[in-house]
């Protein structure tokens, strides 16, 4: 290895650390500031749990179920499946903690999955629940670190580490047509497509919104498959392996999904490890010794109710309960490696690539989704059980999370991706798109795009007033439009108890612009509202809660990435003397907001404030030129009368 690579993934390791330890802090804090009723009424905690019954777990792992003592306890908080935990007695950080990952929440009772047995006082009375850091996220990072850092130049992950971080350039073999590829591919997808099956190192697909990322990757891997390669397919999140998986499924390859069925969608749910194990004769009969190990810990309890039970036979119904589980387990444990090798793909989040039951487990192709959403140390993840790898995404969107700025801006929010792309002969772009009216494509094509997006024929034109029962808006009547609130007095506020920032006035015309957009016949399904600032959802959200219950939708940027709807509301809030943009000064997000309508765009926001960053500008500029830009006082945007 190159000193230079050394030193980088030296730093890499340290800005994990470091991103860790401001994580552990945070969460830390936020337990010792609060009290316990403050962290419960918060939604981070419950209080009194009992533990009802047990369940043996692959890799030594135990799945326990308990049961608040409150009933509406887990209406209230917001610990959800695959949430990380501490289950506690005297103090939430105290060394006898156990730490465990929420795995299934149903019936009133939650399903907690922890290593190895639990505490014998686990067993015998009531504990509380806090929410905890992703400590399986960091450690796992961790060890891809190590593993890239420790390898031979000779394995492939030395190989690709030379890729990688800059040590030689990518290898390619000859380029030739790959067999029977999807003929529905468009000219930019089959080069991305022959580009990823050429690479013999690593491949990058460049995948703008509405592109066809998803299913350029599916044609990648069905490629792969066809000439004999097993593919361990992975995303930065549940929902884009959920997409990816059920694409693949629907083109007739196996397909064994990492991951509790609790955590992915129901289309795919059939093709969880966890599933098809059910299927097995192997299940059922461990059942069966998981019931009578049950019987066992029922019956110590009712004994120990009535002190009954001396230590010597307490000794002896312990040990046979847990031999019964450590038997079931044994036995799934060679069932579902059965499974995952006899599978074509094998499909987990880039973090679950680290999953024990993978074992040393080795794929021919790595496919990485949303490359631009995963830190360094999450990438390696997966790559380190690989030949070769593809990477799609797009830099243009939302990067990373990153909690620690120092760590952010010393490398740790700059992806793989972004650094290899550079090296255009890597990346293949898409650049077909089949989301946006040809008007709401051409500023983020002009401004992230070079201008290479082009609309598909049969979205290029398509506008609201063709779906059925949605009428023409004479007021209304452009694709995209953008409303600038300049002059109208609407500032935007502060609470102190509260660190994001709204806009009441701006709110209200928001509010009024959806209900015209409705009045239309727009389905309340089909439209949603996007705002950078948890308190404007917030606000809006009490503004429109009839519209809510109908369908309409209220979030952030973050949780509309790689969605999209008919029609879209973008609300910018900024309105200060200052020109302060915070969160928008990351043009990513804008992009992400801009890029998620079909065929009607509309975005409020004050030009005063907004103007002064170039990229705001620029989209000012646009809508004017375009014919695409009214003033707020225009109208109060009316109700809608057909």
């Amino acid at each position: 290895m190159s000193e230079e690579a050394s030193l980088y993934l030296s730093k890499l390791m340290s800005l994990w650390e470091q991103e860790r330890k401001t994580t552990h802090e945070r969460f830390v804090e936020e337990r010792q500031q609060k009290t316990l009723e403050e962290r419960v009424e918060s939604g981070l905690a419950i209080r009194d749990l009992s533990l009802i019954e047990t369940d043996a777990a692959p890799g030594d792992r135990t799945l326990l179920w308990v049961l608040p003592m409150r009933e509406d306890a887990l209406e209230e908080v917001r610990v959800g499946v695959g949430a990380p935990v501490r289950l506690w007695w005297d103090a939430p950080d105290s060394a006898e903690a156990v730490i465990g990952t929420v795995s299934r929440k149903k019936l009133g009772k939650l399903g907690i999955m922890i290593d190895g047995w639990p505490p014998e006082r686990l067993e015998t009375g009531s504990f509380h629940l806090d929410l905890d850091e992703p400590q399986t996220t960091f450690e796992r990072g961790k060890a891809a670190l190590q593993r890239f850092m420790k390898a031979e130049t000779s394995s492939d992950i030395g190989r690709l580490r030379e890729v990688l971080f800059g040590e030689r350039t990518a290898q390619w073999q000859k380029e030739s047509t790959p067999s029977a590829i999807d003929v529905a591919l468009n000219a930019p997808q089959r080069a991305a497509v022959s580009h990823a099956m050429c690479a013999l190192d690593v491949a990058l697909i460049h995948g703008p919104p509405g592109t066809g990322k998803t299913r350029t990757l599916v044609e990648v891997i069905r490629q792969a498959v066809q000439r004999g390669e097993r593919v361990l397919a992975t995303a930065a999140s549940n929902t884009a392996v959920d997409n990816l998986a059920e694409r693949l499924v629907q083109a007739g390859i196996r397909v064994v999904r990492l991951g509790h069925p609790a955590r992915v969608s129901e289309a795919i749910e059939a093709q969880t490890l966890d599933a098809l194990l059910e299927e097995t004769e192997v299940y059922k009969m461990t059942r069966k010794w998981i019931i009578d190990a049950n019987a066992l810990r029922r019956k110590i309890d009712q004994k120990q109710a009535r002190q009954s039970l001396s230590r010597s036979e307490r000794r002896e119904l312990v040990g046979e309960m847990r031999r019964l589980f450590r038997d079931a387990r044994k036995q799934r444990e060679g069932t579902m490696q059965s499974i995952l090798e006899q599978a074509d793909v094998v499909c987990s989040t880039a973090t679950g690539a680290d999953s024990r039951l993978l074992g040393d487990m080795h794929f021919d192709l790595v496919v990485l989704d949303e490359a631009t959403q995963a830190t360094d140390p999450i990438a390696l993840v997966p790559f380190s059980r690989g030949r070769r790898i593809v990477m799609a995404g797009d830099p243009c969107q939302l990067p990373p999370t990153v909690i620690d700025l120092q760590a952010e801006r010393q490398g740790l929010g700059q992806t793989l991706f972004e650094r290899l792309a550079k090296t255009s002969s890597l990346m293949q772009m898409l650049e077909i798109q089949y989301r946006m009216h040809k008007d709401i494509m051409a500023f983020p094509s002009q401004s992230m795009y070079e201008g290479r997006l082009q609309a598909a024929v049969d979205n290029a034109t398509h506008r609201l007033e063709e779906l059925e029962g949605v009428q023409v808006d004479p007021l209304r009547d452009r694709a995209c439009l953008l409303i600038d609130t300049a002059g109208k007095g609407w500032e935007e506020v502060r609470k102190e108890d509260d660190p994001s920032t709204s806009n009441p006035g701006q709110a209200e015309r928001v509010a009024a612009e959806c209900r015209r957009l409705l009045g239309r016949g727009v389905a309340p399904s089909e439209l949603v509202v996007i705002t950078p600032y948890a308190a404007q959802v917030r606000l809006l959200r009490t503004m429109l809660v009839e519209e809510i219950q109908a369908g309409l939708e209220i979030g952030s940027v973050d949780g509309f990435q790689g969605r999209e709807k008919e029609a879209v509301v973008v609300d910018l809030v900024r309105s200060n003397d200052g020109g302060e943009l915070g969160f928008l000064q990351d043009v990513r997000r804008m992009n992400v907001a801009l890029t998620r309508a079909k065929r009607f765009l509309l975005v409020i926001g004050d030009s005063a404030t907004l103007g002064g960053h170039p990229y705001y500008e620029a989209f000012f500029e646009h809508c004017e030129q375009a014919g695409d830009w009214m003033s707020a006082w225009d109208d109060d945007a009316p109700p809608f009368e057909m």
